[in-house]
Order: C-alpha cells, then structure tokens, then sequence
C-alpha cells in the first residue's frame, strides 16, 4: 500500500534491491524499522535544518540505514512531507527505503512492513553512531527488555512490537522530550533546542574522527589541519573519493620532484609529501561525518597511501642518484638507488600481502589488518617486542614529517637508510605471518 503522503517516493519496484550492500551482522533476515517522530521538533528547527553537511532528517536516515536498519518512517504533518521528502538525497535512499507518512498511518505502515525490530528516535538529537549501533543490538537480541543506558538518549529498542504497544512507546518519548545532552557507555547524544545547538552537535561529530590509533604527529599537528579543511568542505558537493584522487596527486608529484633532485626537488617533494599526509585524514572524516562508508572509498584510500610512499621511495632513489655526487661512506651514488628499491621492495611485498588478506574479506581498510607482533593472547618474543617498536617509530605521520624536516635540511635521501631495512624486516614479518597459517585481522 502507499503510505507516503508526497508523490516523490519511488514505487516498490524501485525500491533498493536485496544487493544493495549494507552491514546486516547477526540480523541479516531481519527487518528492521526505524521511526521518528517529526512532529515534537522544536519551532526553531525544521527538517531540513543543516547538521554538518546533512538535512536533520537526512542525517537520522542516512545514520539508520548504514547501521543496519531497513527501513526509516518520519511522522509528519501531510504539509510538510513534501519537505522532508525532498530533504532525503538519493545518496541514502540507496541504502534503503525512506517514508514520510502521517502519524495517523503508522499502524497500517507496522502492518505492511511486519517489522521484526524498531527503534524508536527522537528527532531533536544528533547522536554518536555507537548509540544507534548499541540500540540495534538490543532490538534484534533474545527478548525486549530496555537498556538504562540507552534511556537518556530517548532511544527505544522494541523486539516485534504490536502496532498499540508500539504507537504507545513513541508517544511516551516525543511527550516529554530531554533538554539534557547524554552521554552513556553507549555513546553520546547532544539535544538540539534551537540553532545554537546544532554548532555543538558538529562539534561533536567532528571530534569524533579522532582515532586512537593516531600517531604523535598526527594528534598534535595533522589532525588539526585536516579536522579545519573537513569542516569547510563538508557542505560541498567535495566527497571522500575526491579526496583520495586529491592525495594521489600529490604522491605523484612529489615523486616526480624527488625524481629531479637537488635541494629544490627534495625540498618540493617534501612538503608535498606533508601535504599529502595531513589531506590524507579529509577523505576519512568526511566518510564519517556524512556516513558515506564504501568499500571502493576504503580501497582508494589504502591504495593512493601505498601508492603515495612506493613512489617517493623510487623517486627519492632515482633522484640522489642522480644529482649527489657521494654514496654512504666508500659506497657509490648507486646505492642510493639500491636503497630507493629496497624500501620500495619492503613496501610492494607488504601490500601484495595484506591487499591479498583484505580481498578474501572484502575489505579494503588496511586498519582492518592485525600484525601479529600486535596480538595480546600470545607470548611476546624478542623479536615479536622488536617489531612492535618497529611498527610504531615506523608510523606514517611521523616519517612524513621527518621526510619534511630532511627535505629543509637538505638531506631527504638520508632518509632511505631507515626506510630500506625498516620496510623489508615489516615485509618479512607479514610474508612468515601469512606462511605460518591464516591470516590474523579483525574482521
């Protein structure tokens, strides 16, 4: 049945396919509901009211469906569904199916659709995904018992709810709705009252893509470039993928400087490589800000840094050769370019690894793969504590700007003497990981 109110909703035949890729986990045959009650926003928002880069109502949608639900409901008045239709972008209607009806259709919807699990949402809240993510868990586990933790986020999770059982738990919520931000083992939430709110909310958000996995150059410099470029590109049509073919760029251009040499090349190529380092984080950011996950975004950003380092190592090879007159001690120019290859060798070996590792996963997040210097159920040898030190002096941020701080020096091809035995002991230690039996990670 048509439970849309507005004539821009596809029919059921254009309806995403089952193929449409989305994260189903444990509740993969399930179907599961999300509903939120529009009418119970406050006067100073609207459901178009931009949240970092997305419609409030687009933001709730797309944060459901990439999390796992199937299906989002927006109750609102017949005036306004035409509005909160088309505040819903193709880009998320492709991961689901998105109704506006009236709150008076609902119980027909519940009966057309046979939801197996719903969630409940306020709409006067921006929250952390981990919330939505927790909320789900509970929905599609044994029973219906509520969460305590979830409570202060007005989150509901009902198990096959009947449709008066269900109309009484939403009206409960949007009755009396918190003023208060929540923050919970779950997660958190911030309230949204009146537009001022909604700069907190980004704030939030944004704070959010810092990882813990980041490295000391990465914390106290590069996050913070790359966090104020997101901020400004995250209303534009700029996505993650542009970004990556943006950090490609750059790794071959400053290849192509270290390629030519001389204190101008060294010094051209490192900076860029800087560059490309801190634009590195945009693409993540954006991708987890405006929940425009993908496995092809994962792979071009794995592939533009791998491809970004084995360049820089071929050209930085190439190009001391080329215009330094002395080798290493009574070592010729020439080992500069057994250096540049050996560090490109390391790093060809290690990525023929891992991207063969990430293919059977069908990931392309090489955050995905655990080296097993790094498992803690494991005694840790000598040589398993070595390569641990080794992985972490060996983080991309802080030999970028390294390579940056040489290039100003003039003395980037140094650089090489670490990168070489360094890249070939990691690349030696993923190819005996993979040979001693299945490839450790976290799927």
């Amino acid at each position: 049945m048509a439970l849309s109110l507005s004539a821009r909703p596809p029919p059921i035949a254009n309806w995403p396919s089952s193929s449409t890729p989305k994260p189903r986990a444990e509740h993969c045959l399930m179907t599961i509901l999300a509903i939120t009650d529009l009418t119970s926003l406050p006067e100073a928002l609207s459901p178009t009211t931009p949240i970092a880069g997305l419609s409030l109502v687009d933001r709730i949608a797309r944060m459901c469906l990439v999390s796992g639900v199937d299906t989002c409901i927006f109750l609102t008045a017949p005036s306004t569904a035409p509005i909160v239709d088309d505040a819903i972008t193709a880009a998320t209607r492709a991961r689901g199916e998105v109704r506006a009806i009236a709150p008076e259709t609902l119980p027909a919807a519940i009966d057309d659709l046979h939801p197996e699990a719903v969630l409940v949402l306020p709409a006067n809240r921006v929250f952390q995904r981990a919330v939505i993510q927790d909320a789900l868990k509970v929905a599609v586990g044994p029973g219906s018992s509520p969460r305590p933790d979830l409570a202060p986020h007005q989150v509901l999770s009902l198990r096959a709810p009947e449709p008066d059982a269900l109309l009484q738990a939403l009206a409960r919520p949007s009755a009396t709705p918190s003023d208060a931000d929540a923050h919970t083992p779950a997660g958190w939430s911030v309230a949204l009252r009146s537009l001022s709110d909604v700069a907190r909310a980004e704030a939030r958000l944004f704070n959010d893509c810092r990882k813990p996995q980041d490295g000391i150059v990465s914390r106290h410099l590069n996050r913070h470039l790359s966090l104020a470029m997101s901020r400004r590109l995250v209303g534009t049509w700029v996505g993650p993928n542009h970004i990556s073919a943006i950090t490609l760029s750059l790794g071959f251009a400053a290849a192509i400087a270290a390629g030519f040499g001389g204190y101008t090349g060294f010094l051209i190529a490192g900076v860029l490589y800087q560059l490309n380092s801190v634009i590195d984080g945009v693409d993540g950011e954006l991708a987890r800000v405006r929940y425009e996950f993908s496995v092809l975004g994962e792979w071009l950003d794995t592939v533009s840094d791998d491809l970004s380092d084995l360049l820089l190592y071929l050209g930085l090879g190439v190009g001391a050769w080329r215009t330094m007159a002395t080798g290493l001690g009574p070592l010729g120019p020439e080992i500069w370019l057994y250096l540049g290859l050996a560090a490109a060798g390391g790093k060809l070996a290690s990525m023929v690894v891992y991207y063969r590792w990430l293919i059977a996963r069908g990931r392309g997040d090489l955050l995905a793969f655990e080296w097993s210097f790094k498992d803690q159920g494991t005694p840790q040898s000598p040589l398993k504590r070595a390569l641990s030190v080794l992985h972490y002096a060996f983080r991309k941020d802080f030999i970028v700007f390294v390579a940056m701080i040489l290039a100003f020096i003039g003395t980037l091809p140094y650089l090489l003497v670490a990168l070489a035995p360094g890249n070939v002991i990691v690349a030696l230690s993923v190819v005996l990981q993979q040979l001693r039996g299945p490839g450790t990670g976290r799927d």
